[in-house]
């Protein structure tokens, strides 16, 4: 009995903490479902980086690059590079002085790795 409620609580703690993450994750970036966020975070003043993990069971890379490519359009992205394999995709998108690079990886653990950095520049 103390063992369910032991995981239950770390259950909940984890949904707490993967919510608290994605709160602070711009809305240009496209958040998997079942994502386990390994970093969220500003790196300077013109930077953002976002870097998850799921299960490759849940979905392909290219599905997946698929649905980030359909969210970055959606906020007024256009795509300027589109590298899709089997097991990686690369992708680049532009808005004005804005650039999105993702990265989607097949693991050999059964993982697909999905890396997002928004980066903007100085109008100075």
């Amino acid at each position: 009995m103390a063992k369910t409620k032991t995981l239950m609580l770390t259950g909940i703690l984890a949904l707490f903490a993967n919510g608290t993450l994605a709160a602070d994750l711009p809305a240009e970036i496209y958040q998997p479902a079942q994502a386990q966020t390994i970093k969220a975070e500003k790196q300077n003043d013109n930077e953002f980086e976002y870097k998850a993990e799921l299960p490759a069971r849940s979905i392909s890379v290219s599905a997946l690059a698929e649905k980030v490519t359909a969210h970055a359009q959606k906020q007024g992205f256009l795509s300027a590079k589109s590298e899709i394999k089997r097991d990686e995709a690369d992708l680049e998108f532009k808005r004005g002085r804005q650039k999105l690079d993702i990265s989607i990886d097949l693991e050999a653990n059964g993982k697909i790795e999905y890396q997002a950095d928004l980066d903007w520049e100085d109008d100075n």
